[in-house]
């Protein structure tokens, strides 16, 4: 080659590479004595140059024998900081599609939109590693893994911080301590402040790193503190009577009965279920008035019930029962549910009141949401057999042995992917409960009504009776409410409206 100037090999930098420079002209930087070689044969050198000749080529801090890279170890670090970055991607994405698509609120949605393009990052972050431990050509692939990094961290104490704020212990929990293991370890490596010097604008870069951190935090604490405080559940039921009308011969009185759930609220609920109960009252009239004798022992027989001075009450009879509102339905704010009834009683019947009751439960709809098996009964008596033999018997503190009912199960979800998988999964567990007595030789004495029972528990847990402190966290948790009204009227004023 004629007038070619001695190649120039500089002292190996702080990752062992040698700068390769051509009339003080940089023509590239290489790891090992082969890859010099190579970089000489694509700019024209013959394939047998002769390295250690001075004349040819000029060694700077230190001879041809001065290679200070160990690629195993660059190498074994870039797979390490690839996989750890894709790893937290997953966990990202997961997180981010669940939400954006099916978030229970809106601020969860954004916030769910805002995990994908954190995974988005990490994406680009692991393809920035390929770059940035090999011979960085490009100016910002330092920066952006260190984004990536940064972003899995804080992630990464964000699940942690929800873990302990919940008190619980889920698979997960192992992902997220590798991750913060494997987050500490990565910025070792990267060497952040080296990385910010040949940033533009370090200061905004680390402000706009944090913020999203922030962001997310903020968010999550504002759906799932905030929001509950500021907007709790506000669900009514009301029951009440319309006109009463008589058959063609006056002797059947038809009450038609409306069923009114409301929900007077600023936030939509899920219903677990629905019951109502028409009771007649019998009671009978004394001259005598009555004393602390007789109120005591109304009282002990039923703490709740009224005290009376000229009347005995001899008992309540279930005239009918059943459920409304279709359990696991919607009710939206603002937004009203009607449910028409009608119950029969013979005119001659022997009641001075007519009661009717109804309570329905609810949880938040912006908190949980319910499996999709919430929608399909299952039933303690065999459906397909003629007699309806008993098959299963529900747990103790929900029914008596032998006692028939309807339940309805499935698994409750919280109103973000976050709770998801930092939470152990809790399954809902309604019962209608129809018992034995009921349809024995008295069904008409008290306590032997259908009544319902529901639970929120770990799986294999609805066995154990709710205590009124589970009752607490459950109103915290998924903002679970019962509504209840009761309405009274006399039989003569129904059957009086009623043209008898």
């Amino acid at each position: 080659m004629k007038n070619r100037s001695p190649v120039v090999v500089h002292p190996p930098d702080d990752r062992g590479l040698r700068e390769v420079s051509i009339r003080s002209e940089r023509v590239g930087k290489v790891w090992s004595l082969r890859e010099l070689r190579k970089l000489l044969r694509r700019l024209g050198f013959p394939a047998n140059l002769d390295v250690e000749d001075r004349a040819q080529v000029r060694w700077e801090g230190g001879d041809s024998s001065k290679w200070e890279d160990r690629p195993w170890i660059r190498r074994t670090t870039a797979v390490l900081v690839t996989i750890g970055l894709l790893a937290a991607a997953c966990v990202l994405l997961k997180i981010g599609v669940t939400d954006a698509l099916g978030a229970l609120t809106y601020a969860g949605r954004v916030e769910g939109s805002s995990f994908l393009v954190a995974a988005l990052v990490e994406g680009i972050a692991a393809i920035s590693v390929f770059d940035f431990w090999r011979k960085r050509r490009l100016k910002y692939s330092g920066a952006v893994i260190l984004v990536g990094v940064s972003i899995a961290l804080s992630a990464d104490l964000l699940m942690i911080s929800v873990h302990i704020y919940g008190w619980e212990y889920t698979h997960y929990l192992w992902l997220w301590l590798a991750l913060l293991l494997w987050a500490l370890w990565a910025l070792r490596k990267l060497e952040p402040r080296q990385i910010l010097k040949g940033i533009s604008h370090p200061k905004g870069f680390t402000i706009g790193a944090g913020a999203s951190a922030i962001f997310i935090a903020a968010n999550l604490a504002y759906t799932q503190v905030y929001l509950p405080y500021a907007s709790p559940v506000q669900a009514r039921v009301i029951a009440k009577l319309g006109t009463p009308h008589l058959n063609q011969k006056h002797t059947v009185l038809y009450l038609p009965i409306e069923l009114h759930y409301q929900n007077s609220g600023k936030v939509p609920f899920v219903v677990l279920g629905g019951q109502y109960w028409v009771y007649g009252r019998v009671a009978k009239f004394s001259e005598k008035p009555n004393g602390m004798k007789e109120w005591k022992n109304d009282l002990a027989r039923e703490p709740m019930s009224d005290l009376y001075r000229h009347s005995e009450v001899l008992g309540r009879n279930l005239i009918g029962a059943g459920e409304f509102f279709r359990p696991g339905n919607w009710l939206d704010f603002d937004e009203e549910f009607v449910e028409r009834k009608v119950v029969a009683l013979p005119v001659d019947a022997n009641y001075d009141t007519i009661e009717v009751t109804a309570a329905a439960t609810a949880i938040r709809a912006d908190r949980a949401d319910l499996g999709p098996d919430y929608w399909m009964p299952q039933y303690s008596w065999d459906t397909k057999s003629r007699d309806g033999r008993h098959l299963y018997d529900a747990p103790n503190w929900v029914a008596k042995p032998g006692d028939e009912y309807i339940s309805r199960h499935a698994r409750i979800y919280y109103g973000n992917e976050i709770l998801n998988i930092t939470r152990k999964p809790r399954y809902v567990t309604y019962w209608w409960v129809i018992p034995k007595e009921f349809a024995g030789a008295n069904p008409e004495s008290d306590n032997t009504g259908p009544y319902a029972q529901v639970t929120i528990a770990m799986v294999n847990q609805e066995a154990r009776e709710p205590s009124s402190s589970d009752y607490d966290k459950l109103y915290k948790r998924y903002g679970f409410q019962d509504a209840y009204s009761p309405w009274r009227g006399s039989l003569a004023a129904l059957l009086k409206a009623a043209g008898g």
